[in-house]
């Protein structure tokens, strides 16, 4: 579990590394179900936002569709979703994050053998939505990923480039950095190599990136952000009317609560360690019958458009 010095490492750096987190035999269930969604690919029988989910991109000097990541993996099996209740997260999660905590994404990064498809410098998301800093407590709410390691992550593979500190930095200069398509040489900027279970954080303010990959093996990371409750309603309501990706009713919020309360129920019923039993946050709390109902895929508003 996270110590104050680890927290504080992450508040100063805009990342955080914890080794072993997740259990080589979630670690190996994780693997054979990514697997099965690669092998599979997207199908006439899915709808026109579940093929979406498979996000396709290029090497230089290329022009073959390359699979680069896929969406909404909670939606395509409980081993997802129970990893979404796993206690080592979960701890992270309340400690970086703020106590109302909401889950809002998950996928699943992939470099497939052979060629993997760069992701530039960048920072996730942008303008308001990146973080909140409440007025009355002068506290900053972030948003922050959690990344799991289903393979080694390396020079070879292609493994996360960070700036640390970059988190603070006012003017986004992560554009610039992607334009150069350098990481060795970039002020600063260092390689965080990984191995099968470890997991990390980082800050959505955080200058990262990974570059392409040729002869590499498979690289597969699996990505859930979180936000506090407060930083929701303060940033990502709509307006009446108002229908865009970064803006989310109450209902879908509802809908993301529910998903984290049936992974906490799944996690428990396979006799996996949870570290509550439902939200520690009564008003965040969706009963259990509701919950056991909904869908676990839960896309951003806008996307099946």
């Amino acid at each position: 579990m996270l110590t104050q010095e680890q927290v504080q490492f992450f508040r100063d750096n805009g990342y955080l590394k914890i080794a072993g987190a997740i259990g080589p035999d979630e670690v190996q269930e994780l693997r054979n179900a990514t697997q099965a969604l690669i092998d599979r690919g997207p199908t006439e029988e899915m709808t026109t936002g579940q093929r979406k989910d498979y996000q396709y991109g290029r090497v230089r000097g290329s022009d073959e569709k390359i699979l680069r990541r896929i969406e909404y993996i909670q939606g395509k099996g409980d081993v997802f979703v129970r990893l979404l209740a796993n206690p080592v997260l979960l701890d992270a999660v309340h400690k970086v994050v703020g106590e109302q905590f909401v889950p809002t994404y998950d996928s699943v990064v992939i470099k497939m053998p052979g060629h993997g498809v760069e992701v530039p410098w960048h920072r996730d998301g942008g303008g308001p939505t990146m973080f909140y800093d409440d007025p009355a407590s002068g506290r900053r709410f972030p948003a922050v990923n959690f990344d799991i390691y289903l393979d080694e992550a390396n020079e070879q593979s292609g493994a996360l480039w960070v700036v640390p500190g970059s988190n603070k930095d006012e003017i986004n200069r992560a554009p610039e950095l992607a334009k150069q398509g350098e990481y060795a040489t970039v002020p600063g900027a260092i390689r965080v190599d990984m191995n099968p279970g470890d997991m990390l954080l980082h800050d959505v303010t955080l200058y990262h990136g990974s570059p392409e990959t040729h002869g590499g093996p498979l690289r597969r990371v699996i990505y859930y952000e979180f936000r506090d409750m407060r930083f929701i309603d303060a940033v990502h309501r709509p307006a009446p009317d108002e229908k865009a990706g970064h803006k989310w009713p109450q209902e879908w919020t509802r809908h993301r609560l529910a998903v984290l309360q049936q992974a906490l129920d799944k996690r428990r019923a396979v006799g996996l360690e949870v570290l509550f039993p439902e939200h520690p946050i009564s008003n965040l709390r969706v009963p259990h019958e509701e919950a056991a109902q909904v869908s676990t895929r839960v896309p951003h508003p806008g996307w099946e458009d």
